[in-house]
């Protein structure tokens, strides 16, 4: 009661699609960056993104790792864990009071400016992504209007706010960039004690400048989906992305330990393992041949730890897969015992990978590392028979490709399409976007791809990727992939007859005749599951 009355110091949340675990399945966390249409909001929260439910003293039971990492160093900055609580959203006047100087909050898409907002909220749902519909109702949480703490706003998104200018009028104090653990104290320290605080602050993110694994504090609670850092970084410098430009961190494998031996204790028998690339964990030089035993041995330790059911690595590479196949294999053999998803009544391993385009001029131009220890002109190659590799050991990747890099002709799209030929026979997920220019990249000043202004191959690529997805995916999505009933029945009855019928009328609307190719791969999205299917589904749950 004391805490309902005069609050905690320091208030840490995030808003409703970042607090959530999306009913444990962290490739359905995309749709955050969907337009919400018409679907009531309270509907939208309940049937996508729940949350988990709270601790004893009303605090979040799961929390995004970031959000995570800032509790840490605040605590071990010299802050007393009583006076902070993580909260989710809408328990927020739980602890916020007179007594809170300041609230933190953590985004990785506050106005919808990633790469799948940007690319999709327009085409399913329309409107607002919820990403950024939900971080406007965050801010503007009654609790926050009448008490007035400082807002400090951090995370891998923060830097929409400044993009947009947008900052003063959602009430927020300060941006926060960068995760250096001594400035985000001192900028804590600051609003505790009523000073004015900075408009930006950057607490300085380049790995070069500070020692990682020894200034970075280890998490102190559960994060969503049982995540743990393996590495930080990757430094193959692709110029579109932020992360591939800062040098690579490898975290030791006893704090991955320790941080997995967390999670389990505190509930979570997921463990995702956070990382650029799986793939290159432990490799050193600059030709990133991968470090095989490293990694396996990383990977085995996990599996073996009491209480690990399943493991997700968030991200992996593909030339490393070509390199050493039989690496691959006995990561398979380990990590299949493990799998988290399934493709019909098969286990099934996976992880985002980008494959970006089938232009080795592009590969070149803009990303040369990524191939290493391969050449650009080899990319087709490289994608093909990593391709190939994966299938093989039961790893069917997800894969993101880019629409609309800057200079992109139409011979690079055309060689695109060429790929996607040659990928046909394979089993994977491709997931289209535009390129956003993001902050901290080197193309940042660069314009983005916009929707209207994309040629017929593009749209004639998009669609391939789509038509694809829908001829492999379809038959076992409903039924194998999401196992809340809640879920099941929002897809079945909501949300994919909803997202063929806006997209058909959308695209009938702006592209014409272009438009019916995707069209009709997203009206065979919306045929209703047969009701076998649908008994089996209902006998699982």
């Amino acid at each position: 009661m004391a805490t309902a009355v005069l609050g905690k110091k320091i208030v840490l949340t995030a808003s409703s699609t970042e607090m959530s675990d999306f009913f444990n399945n962290p490739f359905i966390a995309f749709v955050g960056g969907f337009g919400k249409g018409p679907i009531p909001l309270s509907y939208v929260r309940k049937t996508l993104y729940p949350h988990r439910p709270k601790r004893a003293d009303g605090q979040a039971s799961y929390a995004p790792y970031g959000l995570r990492k800032v509790e840490s160093i605040l605590i071990e900055g010299g802050f007393s864990q009583d006076d902070i609580a993580v909260s989710y959203p809408e328990d927020l006047d739980l602890f916020i009071g007179p007594k809170t100087k300041v609230l933190g909050i953590s985004s990785m898409d506050p106005t919808g400016m990633g790469y799948v907002s940007k690319t999709y909220s327009s085409i399913v749902g329309g409107g607002e992504p919820m990403n950024r519909i939900e971080f406007k109702k965050l801010v503007q949480h009654p609790a926050i209007k009448k008490y007035k703490p400082k807002i400090i706003v951090g995370g891998y998104g923060s830097w929409q706010l400044e993009r947009q200018r947008v900052s003063e009028s959602l009430g927020i104090d300060c941006v926060l960039m960068g995760g250096r653990p001594a400035p985000i104290v001192e900028l804590f320290k600051k609003a505790i004690n009523g000073e004015p605080l900075p408009r930006i602050a950057k607490a300085d993110e380049s790995l070069d400048n500070w020692n990682y694994n020894v200034e970075m504090p280890l998490t102190k609670n559960v994060a969503i989906h049982g995540a743990v850092e393996i590495s930080k970084g990757c430094g193959r410098n692709c110029q579109f992305c932020t992360p591939t430009l800062q040098h690579k961190i490898d975290v030791p494998l006893e704090k991955i330990m320790q941080e997995v031996a967390l999670s389990t204790a505190q509930g979570s028998n997921h463990i995702t393992l956070i990382t650029e690339d799986l793939f290159i964990y432990g490799a050193t030089g600059k030709t990133f041949i991968p470090n095989r035993e490293a990694v396996v041995n990383l990977v085995s330790s996990v599996a073996k730890y009491p209480g690990v059911k399943s493991i997700q690595a968030a991200h992996m590479s593909l030339a490393p897969v070509w390199h050493d196949p039989l690496m691959i294999k006995q990561l398979a053999e380990i990590l299949i015992e493990k799998s988290w998803y399934s493709f019909g009544k098969k286990p099934i391993i996976t992880a985002e990978t980008g494959v970006e385009t089938g232009s080795p001029r592009l590969m070149k131009k803009y990303m040369a590392g990524k191939m290493l220890p391969f050449k650009p002109e080899q990319w087709q190659d490289v994608v093909t028979n990593a391709f190939g590799i994966l299938n093989d050991n039961d790893w069917y990747p997800l894969a993101t490709l880019i629409i609309g890099l800057p200079d992109e002709k139409e011979e690079d799209m055309l060689q695109t399409l060429e790929l996607m030929d040659k990928l046909k026979g394979y089993n994977a997920f491709y997931v289209p976007l535009f390129f956003v220019p993001l902050e901290n990249c080197v193309l940042m000043n660069k314009k983005g791809a916009e929707m209207d202004s994309l040629s017929k191959a593009r749209w004639d690529f998009f669609i391939k990727c789509w038509e694809y997805n829908v001829k492999i995916w379809k038959p076992t999505f409903l039924e194998n992939r999401l196992s809340n009933p809640l879920m099941y029945k929002a897809f079945d009855q909501v949300l994919i007859p909803y997202f063929g019928k806006i997209i058909g009328a959308y695209y009938g609307l702006t592209r014409g005749e272009k438009s019916e190719p995707l069209k009709q791969a997203f009206w065979q999205l919306s045929m209703p599951m047969p009701e076998s299917s649908k008994r089996k589904m209902k006998d699982r749950a």
